[in-house]
């Protein structure tokens, strides 16, 4: 303390090197989940036709996942990423550059879900988490590929939880029960995992605030 009363430089070169320190270990922290995650996440284009606007080009995201009690790998994204579109123009990018084709896929209408069942060697699936665990102000990163920019990552936090009520798309999505976050989502990130800070997958990344 006197050493530090002398010399009060002393005093705010530890507060900034302490500072520096939380926030690299931080970032470490991060980062971890970061390379944890993105195996996972994959990127999906699909094409479909319709009679107004012929031929409509989709882009989004998905993750791998498996389940207890059913065997194969799963890729989840958004309903409205592959809608409409024949097996063989759903393609989905997985994290090393291999190209596949989903084998069935199921979708929910009222909750704007796909599930999409994948044959190949070698995958990752990304852990569940528990949503109803995940509490406003708690971090969380948003994975996927805006403007076509695969296994791109941002960070925020929960915003807000129960959104419901929202104007979704053409025919709307009945199903409502969202978090609000203020990591930022762009076009593209449809479909890709919201991931709390175990790593696990909290929420599917579905739809973004505008004005238009």
């Amino acid at each position: 303390f006197e050493r530090l009363h002398a010399d009060p430089r002393r005093g705010a070169d530890f507060e900034i090197d302490s500072g520096t320190n939380s926030l690299r270990d931080a970032g470490r922290g991060m980062s971890k989940i970061a390379k944890q995650i993105s195996p996972s996440v994959v990127h999906i284009e699909s094409i479909h036709r319709t009679v107004l606007r012929g031929e409509v080009e989709e882009t989004g995201s998905g993750v791998i996942v498996r389940g207890t009690h059913i065997a194969g790998d799963y890729v989840v994204t958004n309903r409205h990423v592959i809608t409409a579109a024949k097996l063989t123009e759903i393609k989905i990018t997985l994290p090393d550059g291999r190209q596949v084709h989903p084998e069935r896929v199921l979708e929910d209408e009222a909750s704007d879900i796909a599930v999409m069942k994948i044959v190949a060697d070698g995958l990752t699936a990304a852990a569940w988490g528990d949503s109803d665990e995940t509490e406003i102000g708690h971090p969380v990163l948003a994975v996927g590929s805006p403007f076509g920019l695969s296994q791109s990552i941002t960070f925020g936090i929960i915003s807000a939880k129960s959104r419901r009520s929202l104007k979704l798309g053409d025919r709307g999505v009945l199903n409502q029960d969202f978090l609000q976050t203020d990591a930022a989502i762009n076009p593209g990130n449809s479909g890709g995992p919201l991931i709390d800070m175990s790593g696990r997958v909290v929420g599917i990344n579905t739809a973004i605030a505008s004005n238009s």
